[in-house]
């Protein structure tokens, strides 16, 4: 059973490794950590892509670790199981990147200008976890539903009520985001898949 999840177990031990080390479950992530591994906007313009990488495995804290272990176990290892290791990988790591990079170099400007309790002091700010190319995977997700409309619609309410609860500028646009790029890809790769004698990925 297990060794039908490779990618998914290799995500959660890198995790556990990595927020150890960081001292996240201790209770939060040290401050070195997530100046040093973390990704903002100003850094990624630095040159510094490693840090799209890197950022994904920390958590701010003990709590985020926790959601974000059942989170990845749950949707990264889901995707995993049902369209295998290879096209698992290859959906979380592109949908996490180009969602992560579209938020912080045009969505985040375009709320710098229009929003009137964000400034340019969020260019600074430092994000970790993995939850971009989680939301793409549960777009990727809906698209195999029979119902997938009506569950999109559902799942795109819930992140509307938690903006407006709580908005986060980073976390909930890039929420939405890849959760419309996974639904996009996987719609591709379904009609894709139904063309005769193509090769699956």
């Amino acid at each position: 059973m297990l060794t039908r999840l490779p990618f998914t177990l290799l995500f959660l031990a890198v995790m556990i490794v990595a927020n150890s080390l960081a001292g996240t479950l201790s209770g939060v992530l040290s401050e070195s950590a997530l100046t040093n591994w973390g990704i903002s906007h100003l850094s990624i313009r630095q040159g510094e892509v490693y840090r799209l990488i890197s950022g994904t495995f920390f958590s701010h804290d003990l709590g985020m670790f926790l959601r974000q272990v059942v989170f990845a176990a749950t949707v990264i290892g889901a995707y995993e199981w049902t369209q295998g290791s290879r096209r698992a990988v290859l959906l979380y790591v592109s949908i996490d990147v180009i969602g992560t990079l579209v938020v912080i170099f045009a969505i985040l400007p375009g709320l710098v200008l229009l929003h009137p309790t964000i400034d340019s002091e969020v260019y600074a700010d430092f994000d970790v976890g993995m939850s971009a190319g989680g939301f793409g995977l549960i777009g990727a997700l809906i698209a195999l539903l029979k119902y997938r409309w009506t569950c999109l619609f559902v799942v795109c309410v819930a992140i509307a009520v938690k903006i407006w609860v709580s908005f986060d500028a980073i976390a909930d646009s890039a929420h939405l985001l890849c959760l419309f790029l996974g639904f996009a890809a996987q719609t591709a790769l379904n009609s894709y898949a139904r063309k005769p004698n193509v090769a699956q990925l």
